[in-house]
């Protein structure tokens, strides 16, 4: 009978664009080792973009900020990584047990691929991609030029994309394929993590 009720009101607060406004979600602070960062909230995920996914990737933004200001007082581990043709390294900022943010760097012949993922209870809220394609292969030459670069920044939430921007504009299409490539790739860094 409860689970009806909570499908109920899910659904009336999700459809209904009125009578969703009255539910506002606050977006506050989360429980972590960083005293000032995030306490625990409820968050009710709907499939549209609302406002509440707006005030979250505000506070997802917010979170990153206070990450990187505190990175001098994060402990730091550098790994460094197999798994591209000239390898690449991690650098990880933890508070106590719970890693906070990951720099991955895979470095290639024809180009360099940068990934930071922000991390909330070991799962990513937001992910930073940086590719760069190189003018020419590395072995050939050593006053390679970056041809191209492709930055994404994208806001998750319950591993779903809240919030995609590509080289400085939003992107609304492929969010699941998205998605889903981050998920991946988050999963191979992990695995390339462990010792």
């Amino acid at each position: 009978m409860l689970r009806l009720v909570i499908i109920a009101i899910l659904v009336v607060s999700c459809g209904n664009p009125s009578a969703s406004n009255w539910l506002k979600l606050q977006m506050g602070d989360r429980d972590t080792l960083l005293s000032d960062t995030f306490k625990r909230k409820e968050v009710i995920a709907c499939s549209l973009v609302t406002e509440e996914d707006s005030l979250y990737k505000n506070s997802i933004y917010s979170y990153k900020d206070i990450i990187d200001n505190k990175v001098r007082i994060l402990r730091k581990i550098n790994k460094r990584l197999e798994g591209s043709s000239e390898a690449g390294e991690a650098v990880l900022y933890l508070s106590g047990k719970d890693t906070l943010k990951m720099n991955i760097t895979f470095y290639g012949e024809t180009g360099k691929s940068i990934y930071v993922f922000y991390l909330r209870d070991g799962h990513p809220v937001l992910y930073i991609g940086t590719t760069n394609v190189y003018n020419e292969p590395v072995n050939i030459s050593k006053d390679v030029k970056v041809d191209s670069t492709t930055i994404d920044k994208i806001a998750l939430r319950n591993n779903v994309i809240v919030s995609w921007i590509q080289n400085g504009k939003k992107v609304n299409d492929n969010n699941e394929d998205k998605g889903k490539e981050v998920r991946d790739l988050y999963n191979e860094i992990k695995n390339l993590l462990r010792p």
